[in-house]
């Protein structure tokens, strides 16, 4: 996105004006989109007059004459507000492992989500969300269209809630949830590849889960005697991860890391993979998608709020680049 031989340009020019007397001038691509201050003067990035040479910070630069986005360098420093002029939307779709083990984590969002609506319409009353839920298998709640109201979706949340007290699928059918493993994969790409995304918004999916998940061509819940039954995996991490990024969706995942709580049959040996760590060599999803994993042993032993997190990720992630 940076403007090649005349960011270059400009410096040099600006280096050379310095003259090396102590901190070091926001004179060049990097050091405008760093997320530090690093002349001292007040000014981060972007509001720093300097940087407004450079095409992503120069409030006329889209052909529509909107101002850019903000280069995304991580959660925004000083915790302070979005810059003048972002209009951009927000969309906002949660991923939730609906399983036995998962009530109070339906709960904490239900009973969080009138703080996230308001830091939501702080940042844009054009905001937009919606649901997906899982267990081995994955369904868009209402095909993944936006909520029209929060006690819609507050109401959508209770139904899941009291769904997590069953050991049955989401999907219906006759498989139960026999194994540890749930389908996050399939949920993840069912979200990207199906929700509304709309051109120009800000897009974060929020993911809530306990355990791990199986690849493609794994079977979940299969009869562990006679084999048979179960739901096949549908997609591949790498797929999965392709999906997200090609549409530039920013996951936010509660997950737990290291070995998974028992369950009934057993615990599975990983379940930060993918979350908390790579896997198989491949960035974990937070990652490779520029937001953030938190641990959701911390949401249950009462350390960390879900809605605080979310909201803190929303406005750090709001109106910058991808």
């Amino acid at each position: 996105m940076r403007s090649g031989w005349w960011a270059l340009a400009v410096a040099l020019v600006l280096a050379a004006c310095d003259g090396g007397g102590g901190t070091v001038p926001e004179a060049d691509a990097d050091a405008c989109s760093d997320g530090v201050d690093n002349d001292a003067d007040g000014l981060v990035d972007c509001d720093d007059p300097r940087c407004q040479l450079y095409d992503f910070c120069r409030v006329d630069a889209p052909e529509d004459g909107g101002p850019p986005p903000t280069p995304d360098a991580g959660p925004r420093p000083d915790g302070g507000p979005v810059g003048p002029g972002c209009s951009e939307p927000l969309d906002v779709v949660f991923v939730i492992d609906v399983s036995t083990s998962m009530n109070d984590e339906v709960d904490s969002i239900r009973r969080g989500i009138d703080s996230i609506w308001a830091a939501a319409q702080a940042l844009t009353t054009n905001t937009q969300l919606g649901l997906v839920v899982f267990v081995d298998d994955a369904v868009a709640v209402n095909d993944c269209a936006p909520f029209a109201t929060v006690d819609a979706l507050q109401s959508e949340l209770m139904r899941w809630q009291e769904f997590t007290s069953t050991n049955e699928q989401p999907g219906g059918g006759a498989s139960s949830n026999t194994d540890c493993p749930e389908n996050s994969l399939d949920a993840l790409h069912l979200a990207a590849t199906s929700c509304p995304w709309r051109p120009g918004a800000t897009r974060v999916l929020i993911h809530v889960t306990d355990d791990t998940f199986e690849e493609r061509p794994a079977v979940l819940s299969e009869d562990p005697i006679f084999g048979g039954g179960g739901i096949m995996v549908q997609r591949t991490y790498a797929e999965t991860v392709s999906a997200l990024v090609s549409q530039e969706i920013r996951v936010g995942a509660f997950a737990a890391p290291g070995a998974g709580e028992p369950c009934g049959a057993g615990s599975s040996p990983n379940v930060g993979r993918g979350f908390h760590e790579p896997y198989m060599g491949m960035d974990a999803i937070p990652v490779a998608t520029g937001a953030r994993a938190w641990s959701i042993r911390d949401v249950r032993a009462g350390t960390l709020d879900m809605a605080t997190a979310i909201n803190e990720l929303l406005e750090d992630e709001y109106c910058t680049l991808f």
